[in-house]
């Protein structure tokens, strides 16, 4: 067994006490509808049109610390930035082929709305890994397709 030093495991133990509590199963309601619809639409970055559609996954899980909801199953992942409302939608039904929409400033997540538009960027997960391998830390930007995502 490893003990921690003492001022580390003080240190912990206020950490611990600070984070917030989940008392009822109504705190981990997210900010989107659990069973709706969206449809996703567009060309993707090779400039091929593509159509998607998804149901919002429910029991999303929470990270505190970057403030981020995240919805997964099968058929579908949606990614949601809570400080500045952006989202991304994933239809994963086909693994040989997600189509993905990013919606990000201007452009936001509004309950009231029901589309918004985005950049899109279709292809394997490998496919997908390797757009944004390349993009990472190179200061460039995603240069994807035009899509749109409807909640119906």
């Amino acid at each position: 067994m490893r003990l921690l030093p003492l001022p580390l495991l003080t240190l912990t133990v206020l950490l611990a006490s600070c984070a917030p509590g989940v008392t009822t199963a109504e705190a981990l309601k997210g900010p989107l509808v659990e069973g709706e619809q969206w449809t996703l639409t567009g060309r993707d970055q090779n400039d091929n049109k593509f159509e998607g559609q998804i149901v919002v996954p429910s029991d999303p899980s929470y990270d505190g610390t970057d403030r981020e909801w995240y919805y997964r199953n099968a058929g579908a992942r949606i990614y949601f930035e809570e400080n500045s409302s952006a989202f991304q939608v994933w239809d994963t039904r086909d693994q040989q082929r997600y189509v993905i929409c990013i919606v990000r400033a201007p452009f936001r997540y509004d309950p009231q709305q029901k589309t918004f538009s985005g950049i899109s960027v279709t292809g394997s997960l490998s496919d997908i890994n390797a757009v944004f391998a390349k993009l990472s830390g190179s200061g460039t930007r995603l240069t994807g397709g035009d899509c749109t995502v409807k909640r119906l």
